[in-house]
C-alpha cells in the first residue's frame, strides 16, 4: 500500500499528561500497518526518556494485541484501521 498523500507530516505539541505518547504511538503504528518500513519513519522527541516511553508504548500495545483478542480489537479501534491478531 502506498502512503503517498495519506500521511502528512505531523508535529504534536502539548503539555505533560495530555496524551502525546498515546497519539505518537498511534501515528507510528498506523504507518506500520499501512506498510511503511520502520526504517523510513522519523519519530523524534526532545529527551531519551520520552523516546523510550514511546517505544515501550508501541511494543507493549503490539504484544498485548498479539496475545489477546480484546487488546487487538482495542488497538484496531484506536488506530481506526482493520487489524488481525
Amino acid at each position: 500500500m502506498t502512503t503517498e498523500n495519506h500521511f502528512d507530516n505531523l508535529m504534536i505539541r502539548a503539555s505533560a499528561g495530555t496524551g502525546k505518547t498515546f497519539q505518537l504511538s498511534n501515528r507510528y503504528l498506523r504507518l506500520i500497518v499501512a506498510g511503511v518500513n520502520c526504517r523510513e519513519i522519523l519519530a523524534t522527541t526532545f529527551t531519551k526518556k520520552g523516546a523510550g516511553e514511546i517505544l515501550v508504548r508501541i511494543v507493549n500495545r503490539l504484544a498485548a494485541a498479539a496475545l489477546d483478542v480484546d487488546a487487538a480489537e482495542r488497538l484496531a479501534s484506536d488506530l481506526a484501521m482493520p487489524l488481525t491478531q
